[in-house]
């Protein structure tokens, strides 16, 4: 077999790639060890938060070109696959709740309209007409409007159908054992016991990265777990996403709200942990104490690819000029796998980027 393309990892941004790559006269070939959008890409939350983060710079253009072109993304991918991904802009609604918080909180907002982005401060009594069930010591929040929602799960099935139904092959099961090189270029694949010989490889393989034989073992990706729970309510505590420091709660429209969530230095130990519960928990108790009485439906966790040196990691190889890296997106893989699929759909055409994407490069990685 010998694809114009190879992407390996099927997460949302191998599928986004493969989605965004399929066309005439282009083969492309998707192989993930196990199930599509088995490991961080299911295990997400799904809130695509660009004013309500601490992003600025090239990192925070990033976040807003990809959160821009979700609109359209989604109405394609309902007609080409008929997947309903829960596509929402709630909005994410921030508590403040001590005199010592509100400066900061303030100050930041004022920024990001500054900026050209939405954040409405509420006081106590609009806080409690918006979110009902926040905790009812806030002293006031942040509305950040822009901040929209997706299923994650249901959007890497629509990708996936969507880039099958563009002529892309995906492949689950399929494991790449070993790499061949010639000079600087890769030239065969070991995929289960069958040989590809790929014009371009994608890594897209998250936490998984680095362990892909042969292909980057310089990468700086580490797992870095995250433990979310899901309860239940009799009433959802606001439409909106609710929030305080690093926790959140999401609701859903079957009437779950998740809670999330942890981030752990655990290696590849994927397990939900006493300490992990106790921690979301927490969460729950600061914002929104009143839902510590409502029923647990599941617990889950996910391994997100963290990069110490600072992520995502986009763009072609230095050491192998058919190589192309897309990993390294940590918390915001569902929210950047629109724009990452358009740098990596660039790449391969030979085309500048559709925005700056110098500080995420990987060269200085790897040490050439």
């Amino acid at each position: 077999m010998s694809p114009d393309v190879l992407v390996i990892g099927g997460g949302v941004i191998g599928c986004a790639a493969a989605y965004e790559l399929a066309a005439p006269g282009r083969s492309v070939l998707v192989v993930d060890r196990g199930a599509f959008g088995a490991e961080a890409s299911s295990a997400a939350a799904g809130v695509l938060a660009v004013a309500s983060g601490d992003a600025q710079g090239a990192e925070l253009a990033l976040r807003r070109a990809s959160r821009e072109s979700y609109p359209a993304l989604i109405a394609a991918l309902g007609e080409a696959s008929g997947v309903d991904v829960e596509y929402e802009t709630r909005g994410v609604l921030e508590l403040v709740l001590s005199e010592d918080e509100e400066p900061a909180v303030r100050e930041r907002a004022a920024a990001r309209r500054a900026q050209g982005l939405r954040a409405e401060w509420l006081d106590a009594r609009a806080l409690a007409a918006a979110a009902p069930g926040a905790n009812p010591a806030a002293r006031g929040g942040v509305f950040w409007a822009d901040e929209a929602q997706v299923r994650p799960e249901r959007l890497v099935e629509a990708l996936a159908a969507a880039a099958r139904r563009r002529g892309a092959e995906l492949t689950p099961g399929a494991e790449v054992r070993a790499v061949e090189r010639r000079g600087r270029r890769i030239a065969r694949v070991l995929v289960n016991a069958e040989w590809i010989t790929p014009g371009t490889v994608v890594l897209a393989a998250g936490a998984w990265a680095p362990r892909v034989p042969g292909v980057a073992p310089w990468l700086r990706i580490e797992p870095a777990r995250g433990q979310m729970l899901a309860l239940r309510p009799d009433t959802l505590p606001s439409a909106h996403v609710l929030s305080h420091g690093d926790g959140y709660l999401v609701p859903r429209r079957d009437g779950e709200l998740l809670v999330g969530a942890t981030v752990e230095a655990a290696g590849f130990t994927k397990a939900v942990t006493p300490a992990g519960l106790d921690a979301l928990l927490a969460n729950v108790r600061t914002t929104a104490p009143a839902l510590l009485a409502a029923p647990l439906a599941r617990v889950w966790c996910g391994l997100r690819p963290y990069a110490p040196d600072g992520g995502p990691v986009l763009g072609r190889a230095p050491d192998t000029e058919n190589l192309i890296l897309a990993c390294g997106h940590h918390r915001n893989g569902i929210l950047l796998a629109p724009i990452t699929a358009a740098i990596v759909t660039a790449a391969v055409d030979g085309r500048p980027p559709p925005l700056d994407v110098t500080p995420f490069l990987p060269a200085a990685r790897a040490g050439a």
